[in-house]
């Protein structure tokens, strides 16, 4: 029992080795031939940015929109409306206990 064991570690370890060694090299995308120079590029990404057209950092997403929402009732209404349905609906505490119980 313990040969095969040894014999499947070694062929397992034989074939890995000799597709590792068979691996073509990477070499990359080359079907791509940039026309601007990298400082060309990295002028165009900071006016970008200067412009606010890229957002970086803690700029996305973007605060300047306001995001929160605008309450219809105040919070004195919405408790006023609390108080009156349990007061027309005595037993929907109880009952609603006994749903989720």
């Amino acid at each position: 029992m313990k040969n095969i064991a040894i014999a499947l570690s070694l062929t397992a370890l034989f074939a890995t080795a000799a597709g590792a060694a068979s691996a073509d090299e990477y070499s990359g995308y080359t079907g791509f031939v940039s026309t601007k120079t990298r400082a060309q590029v990295q002028a165009e990404t900071r006016e970008a940015i200067k412009l606010g057209e890229i957002r970086t950092g803690e700029q996305y997403p973007d605060t300047s929109v306001e995001q929160t929402a605008v309450a219809s009732k105040t919070r004195a209404q919405v408790k006023a409306e609390l108080a009156a349905y349990r007061k027309a609906h005595p037993n929907s505490a109880t009952e609603s206990a006994d749903l989720l119980g």
